[in-house]
């Protein structure tokens, strides 16, 4: 086992094979992440469970049924049942993700709780979010 996945074990990570008599997969194919949202481990500022107290104007639309996640990252986990297509976001911030390149944003259902991040790759509209998450 490598290093880099036992680090995403110890996070939390879990890895399964699609059937029965597939090899166990390769540290590649665990970093790959479910539901378009790219895979990283967060680290230090990135950690899951970040709460931004940036606050700025715009919202985005739900293009893929997702979860909300803890932090800016796939490897957090989810804090909210599935969005649903077409559903309104209001936007507090965004956040480029060092590790890899990705838009997070942080969001609330509606201006409402849950609030929590989603990735670029599953909403429209997020052009409008301009608010840096300042606390990263």
């Amino acid at each position: 086992m490598t290093a880099a996945l036992s680090s995403m074990i110890a996070l939390g990570a879990t890895v399964a094979p699609t059937h029965a008599a597939a090899p166990a997969p390769s540290a590649s194919v665990a970093d790959q992440a479910p539901d378009f949202t790219p895979s990283n481990v967060p680290t230090g500022a990135q950690a899951c469970n970040a709460k931004p107290t940036s606050n700025g104007l715009g919202g985005a639309d739900v293009t893929r049924s997702v979860a909300l996640r803890s932090g800016p990252s796939s490897a957090c986990g989810d804090v909210s049942s599935r969005l649903y297509v077409g559903q309104r976001l209001g936007g507090w911030c965004r956040y480029k993700n060092p590790s890899s390149g990705y838009w997070w944003y942080y969001v609330s259902k509606g201006g409402e709780a849950p609030y929590g991040w989603i990735y670029e790759g599953n909403i429209s509209g997020e052009e409008t979010i301009r608010t840096a998450c300042n606390d990263y």
